[in-house]
C-alpha cells in the first residue's frame, strides 16, 4: 500500500453566539499558523487566492449569523477547513506526521481545550488508516493493489456499481442522530452521545491505551501507543475490539444486510431509558455473546442521571436468542430486517449467518426444548422470490433441513443440527409494521 504519510483531525463543535464563531475561527487561523505556513485561501466556491492576512481577518469579520459557508486554506505541510454552518463548525485537518510529531503536544491541548468548551465529537488519526476504512469506490483506492483490493468484502451501491463494503471494516465512519461512530488512534466523545450509549460504557471500555474524562463531561480515548502503527496486527485487532465493545454496528448500518459479526454487547431503548447488555467470560473480558460467563446489564436513564448497574455470572437462556414468546403456542421467536437488494449474492451470506447464529446455540433451558424456535427474516417483496434456497442449503450442508412450504408471500422450512432446531421464515417486511412493538408470532 502506498502511505501518505499524514494525520487527519476532525471536529465537530456547535452552540456557539456570532463573536464567539469569530474568536474560534480566529483562534483555528492562528493554530494553523503556528503549524506552518499559509500559501492560498478561498471562501465557498470561488477560485483559491494567495492568502492575506488581513483580507482574510476582513472577511471573517463580515460573517453573518446565517453563514453556510466552506473556508479552506492550504499550507505548507498541510490542508485546513472549516464548514460553518447555523453557528456551528466542522473543521477537518489534514497534516504531514513530521510537523503532527513535532508538535503533538500543542496540536492536543488544542483538541481538547476546543471539545471541552463546545464538542460534539472529534478524533485524531493516520490519514492512511482513514482511508483503508472509508474509501468506498474501488477506483478510488489507488493506495492499494488489485489483490489487496480483491480481499476486502463488497457490495452494490444504489446504482448497482460493486464498490467497498466499508461497513465491514473496524474503522467505518457511520452515522447515529448525528454523531460520527468510529474506531481509530484518538477518539473524543461529548455528553450527546450518552443519550444513546450509557457514559459507563465509554469510561470502562478495554484493552485501550488510555481513557480519560476531561471536564465537561468530555471523554477522550486512545486505542494505542503511535498513530502510524495502525496497519500492525495487535493494533488492528485493537481497533475491531473497541467497535464490537462500544456495538456501534448493533446501533446502526447501512449496507442492507447488516453486521455480521455477533455482538459483545447488545441495546434496547425503552422512553428515556437505554438498556444494555454487555458480554463477559470469566476473566470479565469483553467476548462475543455465545462465549459468554458473565453478564453486565444496565438501565440507564441520562436524563434523569440514574445508572442501575447488575452483574451476574450465569449462561445464556432460550430468551436470550428468542425474546418473543408466546406461551400458548409454544413458539419462540426473534427476527432480522434484511435488504438484500446491495448483497452481491442475494443476501447469501447474511441468511447463513443469521440462521447459524441461532441454530448454533447452547443453552440449558426446558423452554428450547420444547418450544418452536422461529427466526423470521423480513424482506422487500420483490426479493421474497429471489431468496437463493439451493445455494443457501449448499452452504447449510451439515445441517438437516425439512417441511418446506412456499407462499406468495412468505416461504419457510424447518432446520434440525444434532439437538439444536430452528423453523426459519422469510416474509414481506409489510408485515412488520413497528419493530418497538409486540409481534405476533403465530403462523
Amino acid at each position: 500500500m502506498g502511505k501518505t504519510n499524514k494525520m487527519y483531525i476532525v471536529a465537530a463543535r456547535t452552540d456557539f453566539s456570532l463573536e464567539e464563531l469569530k474568536q474560534a475561527i480566529f483562534d483555528w487561523l492562528s493554530f494553523l499558523r503556528i503549524l506552518t505556513i499559509p500559501e492560498s485561501c478561498c471562501f465557498g466556491d470561488e477560485v483559491a487566492e494567495v492568502f492575506d492576512l488581513l483580507t482574510f481577518t476582513q472577511r471573517i469579520q463580515m460573517l453573518t449569523e446565517k453563514e453556510n459557508i466552506w473556508i479552506k486554506v492550504n499550507a505548507q505541510g498541510g490542508e485546513f477547513q472549516l464548514h460553518i454552518s447555523k453557528l456551528s463548525i466542522h473543521e477537518r485537518t489534514i497534516l504531514d506526521s513530521s510537523i503532527f510529531l513535532s508538535q503533538q503536544k500543542m496540536i492536543e491541548n488544542y483538541c481538547d481545550t476546543r471539545m471541552v468548551k463546545n464538542g460534539i465529537y472529534g478524533y485524531i488519526r493516520s490519514l492512511d488508516e482513514y482511508l483503508y476504512n472509508n474509501v468506498e469506490t474501488i477506483e478510488k483506492r489507488n493506495f492499494e493493489t488489485e489483490s489487496e483490493i480483491a480481499q476486502l468484502p463488497k457490495r452494490y451501491n444504489s446504482d448497482k456499481t460493486v464498490i467497498v463494503d466499508c461497513n465491514q471494516l473496524a474503522g467505518y465512519d457511520i452515522y447515529f442522530k448525528g454523531l460520527c461512530l468510529t474506531s481509530c488512534w484518538k477518539m473524543y466523545y461529548s455528553s450527546l452521545y450518552y443519550q444513546f450509549i450509557p457514559k459507563p460504557i465509554f469510561l470502562e471500555v478495554q484493552q485501550v491505551q488510555s481513557v480519560e474524562e476531561l471536564d465537561n463531561q468530555l471523554i477522550k480515548i486512545t486505542l494505542f501507543n503511535h498513530p502510524s502503527n495502525w496497519d500492525l496486527p495487535i493494533n488492528k485487532k485493537y481497533q475491531r475490539l473497541f467497535r464490537d465493545q462500544m456495538g456501534y454496528d448493533q446501533l446502526v448500518w447501512n449496507n442492507g444486510t447488516g453486521v455480521l459479526r455477533p455482538p459483545f454487547i447488545e441495546y434496547a431503548f425503552v422512553e428515556e431509558v437505554v438498556q444494555t447488555v454487555q458480554y463477559q467470560n470469566s476473566y470479565y473480558q469483553p467476548v462475543e455473546k455465545k462465549q459468554a460467563t458473565y453478564f453486565v446489564t444496565r438501565s440507564y436513564d441520562n436524563l434523569r442521571q440514574k445508572n442501575i448497574v447488575k452483574r451476574t455470572r450465569g449462561i445464556l437462556n432460550a430468551q436470550a436468542y428468542f425474546p418473543w414468546i408466546d406461551e400458548k403456542s409454544q413458539k419462540m421467536m426473534n427476527y432480522r430486517v434484511v435488504d438484500p437488494e446491495m448483497a452481491i449474492d442475494e443476501g447469501l451470506l447474511a441468511y447463513e449467518f443469521y440462521i447459524r447464529q441461532f441454530l448454533e446455540i447452547e443453552v440449558l433451558d426446558q423452554k428450547y426444548d420444547e418450544f418452536v424456535s422461529v427466526l423470521r427474516f423480513y424482506l422487500p417483496k420483490e426479493a421474497i422470490k429471489q431468496i437463493p434456497l439451493e445455494a443457501l442449503w449448499d452452504k447449510l450442508f451439515d445441517v438437516n433441513i425439512s417441511n418446506l412450504k412456499q407462499k406468495e408471500s412468505s416461504t419457510r422450512f424447518d432446520l434440525k443440527k444434532a439437538k439444536n432446531h430452528l423453523r426459519v421464515v422469510f416474509l414481506d417486511a409489510s408485515y412488520l409494521e413497528n419493530v418497538n412493538q409486540t409481534i405476533d408470532i403465530s403462523e
